[in-house]
């Protein structure tokens, strides 16, 4: 169904609100407490707790955006958990399924809204459209979701390997843990085995650009996690400095980590009539 891109609206807020600068408020400690606050059992299936407050807001939340639209609301769901991580900037967000009853509708409508830990506040970018007799989100981000990397194709988002909620708690652990040995400042940040990292995305580079004569530097960018019930994975993304035969300048590329298989693995590939590295996304099923 067309309101299940959770995914995609978690990374397309992710950039957005990297684009705008927002300023470090979150803390670390704050992911650790939301992944504290689910069940895991021996299926792996997750479960959160303490969602009654939550659902309240959301209720509020819908009667005030669509007066004139919704009736009421008969189910909220919880779909997913997502945070991100940087030097610059943090943040994380639920995402609900709605089941509203829109007026002079029979069936029960859907759409999804997010909700904000640290501000806890409820946002949403779906509309309704009367023609179609359903909410879709907003186009401009629809648009958007199309510039994002496949996570699929990148072996991350649905991977038979999943990340352990403890795996989660861990890896955000990790970085507390380096910050506070190393007494770093809260933008100079660092995955905890970021050597062993480095190491793994020079191989690469060597085995996967032949056109690359070696990596000169490797800077940590950013940390994601994702949880629902139909998926869990978690993933960094470094910046690759490299030199490129035949080319003065150094060149830059987007590679990623996935700790669940400690594999690295890029959707950027080598434009010769450009000199350039970029990102090359691959068309989804959707798009066909």
């Amino acid at each position: 169904m067309r309101f299940r891109i959770s995914i995609f609206i978690l990374l397309v807020t992710l950039m957005l609100k990297t684009a705008l600068g927002q300023i470090v408020t979150v803390k670390i400690e704050d992911f650790v407490t939301q992944h504290n606050g689910f069940e895991e059992n021996e299926e792996g299936e997750i479960n959160p707790i303490n969602l009654k407050e939550i659902n309240k807001r959301i209720r509020f939340f819908i009667e005030e955006k669509y007066p004139k639209i919704v009736d009421f609301t008969r189910n909220i769901i919880w779909d997913s958990y997502g945070t991100f991580l940087s030097p610059s900037d943090r943040y994380h967000s639920h995402t609900f399924i709605v089941q509203v009853k829109v007026t002079d509708v029979d069936r029960l409508k859907y759409l999804e809204v997010q909700y904000d830990p640290y501000e806890k506040k409820v946002t949403g970018n779906f509309q309704w459209i009367p023609e179609d007799e359903e909410f879709y989100l907003v186009d401009e981000q629809v648009e958007e979701q199309k510039l994002l990397p496949n996570l699929k194709e990148l072996e991350i988002s649905n991977h038979d390997k999943k990340p352990s909620l403890n795996d989660f708690l861990s890896e955000h652990q990790g970085f507390i843990d380096e910050r506070d040995r190393l007494n770093l400042s809260e933008n100079e940040i660092v995955p905890i085995n970021v050597a062993k990292i480095n190491k793994l995305i020079r191989s690469f580079n060597d085995s996967n650009y032949s056109n690359v004569e070696y990596t000169r530097n490797i800077i940590w960018d950013s940390y994601t996690t994702f949880l629902s019930p139909f998926d869990k994975y978690n993933f960094h993304v470094f910046i690759a400095q490299v030199k490129v035969e035949g080319i003065n300048r150094l060149k830059y590329l987007e590679v990623f980590y996935n700790p669940a298989t400690e594999k690295i693995t890029t959707d950027f590939e080598w434009i010769e009539s450009d000199e350039e590295f970029f990102r090359v996304v691959k068309a989804t099923e959707s798009d066909s």
